[in-house]
């Protein structure tokens, strides 16, 4: 099963306009270095999680129908390109109660409803549900939103964990920490060189979070212009995987 990392970056992307940073230059100039907004596609099941303000130039690329949508947290980074998803006539959204009510806002606002048939599923923190494939949705502390989380997928026997932008609070939370545990694939927050309580994970922390859940693969996205250079980090984290847009991971 393939698993497509299509964006790597933070809310402002890297290069980030108007920042001389060692990490935007060298964006600027070769365009291996740069990062888009996360986000991930799951072609088995046709599923989009996040959609990131990148996603038409995301979409573009991919040329893959979506039909199914999760989304982590209503953050600008996460679901600002929601209304670019109006190619798809048909589509099933989930997240947090209070997350998709944002997503529906913005379908109402944005694309319309008249035409399009958009079901929204939302899920409670801390349960399995069965959808022909099984979701657990966990939440994490990501300050100041309300209502941030992460996803457990369970597909055809393949189990994928996607934090979302999680604080260290996680690191403690056993009950999730055991769900997450020998994941297929973990894709974890690596925002910042040191975490930020509530908020994101560090390099030292992320590659504790790795070593708890115990993944047979981890990649580590949603990295910062302002974080170590890619083959720093690479260095650092070895054997864990820095990500990069487009990268496709098999599990």
């Amino acid at each position: 099963m393939s698993i497509i990392i299509l964006g790597s970056g933070v809310y402002s992307g890297t290069p980030k306009p108007l920042c001389d940073c060692e990490n935007c230059s060298r964006a600027r100039k070769f365009p291996s270095y740069r990062r888009t907004r996360f986000s991930v596609y799951i072609p088995k099941i046709k599923a989009l999680i996040d959609p990131s303000p990148d996603l038409h130039y995301h979409l573009e690329r991919l040329n893959e129908k979506i039909e199914h949508v999760f989304i982590t947290h209503a953050h600008f980074d996460h679901i600002g390109g929601l209304p670019e998803l109006q190619i798809f006539r048909n589509l099933r959204l989930y997240g947090h109660a209070k997350t998709l009510e944002v997503a529906k806002e913005m379908q109402q606002r944005f694309v319309g409803e008249s035409r399009w048939k958009w079901e929204y599923l939302p899920l409670g923190f801390n349960r399995w549900y069965d959808f022909g494939f099984k979701i657990y949705h966990f939440e994490v502390a990501h300050q100041p939103i309300e209502a941030a989380g992460g996803f457990i997928l369970e597909i055809e026997g393949r189990k994928i964990v996607v934090t979302g932008d999680t604080g260290p609070e996680i690191l403690d939370d056993k009950r999730v920490l055991e769900e997450m545990k020998n994941a297929d694939l973990l894709i974890a927050d690596m925002t910042h060189k040191h975490s930020i309580p509530k908020t994101h994970l560090g390099i030292e922390d992320a590659v504790k979070l790795a070593q708890k859940v115990r993944a047979k693969k981890t990649v580590f996205a949603h990295i910062s212009h302002t974080s170590h250079p890619q083959e720093v980090l690479e260095e650092m984290v070895r054997p864990y995987i820095v990500a990069r847009d487009f990268m496709h991971m098999r599990v």
